[in-house]
């Protein structure tokens, strides 16, 4: 066994380390110190070699030592500085994950005096999420990656198997995303393109997939579930401005928020149209779609103001393709709906939305009209 000096400080140190965390229990009076080594399992190890330090002063051994858990008590085998014993003394380790297993350690040691003392080994779920998913982008080519793991001290994963549903309320069926079996060590699921069609799910935006990995260590079983809702694509921020017959600043650049004069013929894309409405600007490679009857969309999306508040590009895009395009509006009124489509050097096509709000015309001396308008925009991805 490990012999220390206890007139040395270091030793000493040792010794007494977690005296303060143990009641109090003066460790250098009995002359020895037992360390859990084995501070965590997962909960798939119920048959693994839990290992303790022994570590005493020169003129004091170890000759016996037994670990009780609840009203199991067995003999710990002693090789050298290190004590073992199963870790099936402990039991059921599933659902001890949030606590953890407490156990007692008693020590028989050769001075006479009594050694005991409480530990308390961790339980972690053999699987984890390595990285999770707020949500899946519908119909995008950009890679949404789910990410899963898989450990354990000693035990051997026989296979992970993997279930889904739609929302909360639906029944877990078998599913293989991958097209095979996943790694037992962790493996990661790719989402592109998701769509009502792909994935064998029939799931569309504002569906929730939910996933159950499940891992298989003979007779053992963990299981992890995760959940992710299916939102659109869109466009994150928007812009609150107005547009004005006002000749120092009828112009506007719907990428920039800028105003411009209407001597400016370089940088704005759309500008003020007499009575009360907008048109393109020069060479912009822009027009317009007015949004008309909702009512046989989604609740989502069945009026103006709730298509505008999902700022949903893909809706915005389907009914720019089906709508009648224009380069130019006369006449808005409050509460009208345009989805825009521009496109910016050569290639970059962009898809947006433009909602009208107050219309104000005044008389002093000179016409001026002001369109108050809220817009957004985005690339489809």
């Amino acid at each position: 066994m490990k012999k220390l000096k206890i007139f040395f400080i270091l030793s000493l140190s040792v010794i007494l380390s977690c005296t303060n965390d143990e009641g109090e229990i003066d460790y250098a009076n009995l002359g020895a110190n037992i360390v859990l080594n084995t501070s965590s399992l997962s909960n798939l190890d119920e048959n693994h070699t839990m290992e303790l330090s022994i570590i005493t002063a020169d003129d004091v051994t170890v000759t016996g030592m037994t670990v009780t858990q609840g009203a199991t008590t067995v003999d710990a085998i002693i090789t050298g500085d290190i004590a073992t014993f199963n870790s099936s003394l402990l039991g059921t380790l599933i659902g001890n994950e949030e606590d953890g297993i407490d156990f007692n350690v008693v020590a028989t040691l050769s001075n006479g005096k009594p050694y005991s003392k409480d530990f308390n080994v961790k339980i972690i779920k053999a699987l984890s999420l390595e990285k999770g998913l707020d949500a899946i982008i519908y119909n995008t080519a950009v890679a949404d990656t789910l990410i899963f793991g898989a450990s354990t001290k000693s035990a051997i994963i026989d296979n992970i198997s993997l279930e889904w549903k739609k929302g909360k309320e639906g029944i877990y069926a078998p599913t293989t995303p991958l097209g095979s079996a996943l790694n037992v060590d962790g493996d990661e699921i790719i989402f592109t393109n998701f769509t009502n069609a792909s994935y064998g799910y029939n799931l569309k935006v504002k569906d929730t997939l939910y996933y159950r990995f499940i891992a298989i260590s003979g007779t053992l079983t963990d299981s992890l579930e995760t959940y992710m809702p299916i939102i659109s694509q869109t466009f994150e921020t928007s812009n609150k401005v107005v547009l004005s017959s006002d000749l120092t600043k009828n112009k506007l650049n719907l990428d920039t928020a800028t105003f411009y004069t209407d001597l400016n013929t370089d940088a704005a894309e759309i500008k003020f149209k007499s009575p009360t409405g907008f048109e393109k600007e020069g060479a912009t490679a822009i027009d317009f779609v007015k949004v008309g009857d909702l009512s046989g969309e989604s609740d989502y999306y069945n009026t103006v103001d709730k298509l505008y508040s999902e700022k949903d590009l893909l809706v915005a895009k389907r009914l720019y393709d089906a709508g009648t395009k224009v380069t130019e509006v006369s006449a808005t009124a409050k509460g009208d709906l345009y989805i825009y489509k521009i496109t910016r050097d050569v290639d970059v096509i962009e898809y947006g939305m433009i909602k009208i709000g107050d219309v104000l015309t005044t008389n002093g001396g000179t016409t001026l009209t002001e369109i108050s308008i809220e817009f957004g925009e985005a690339q489809v991805k």
